[in-house]
């Protein structure tokens, strides 16, 4: 049986996975109004670049799924024609 350290288990309680944890959620099950929530812990050159990227990320999940809607919109209406 193996147990956990407690480098481990405090691992598993740090204030950033715990916002990560929270963002992915929020990317996932939330539109793009909501804002996303915001990290105010510790704070260093590695989780200022992990919040960066996973922003460009979430810009660009976003702007894909516009322009998929965007696509699929248009095909309708050339199906379909105007709506009257």
């Amino acid at each position: 049986m193996s147990t956990m350290t407690d480098s481990q288990r405090q691992g598993l309680h740090h204030p950033f996975l715990s916002h990560l944890i929270a963002l992915l959620s929020a990317y996932e099950l939330c539109p793009m109004s909501t804002p996303p929530p915001r990290y105010d812990g510790p704070a260093d050159w590695q989780t200022d670049t992990i919040l960066r990227s996973l922003g460009a990320v979430a810009r660009r999940m976003y702007t894909a799924e516009e322009t998929l809607a965007s696509i699929k919109a248009s095909e309708c209406w050339q199906t379909n024609g105007p709506e009257t």
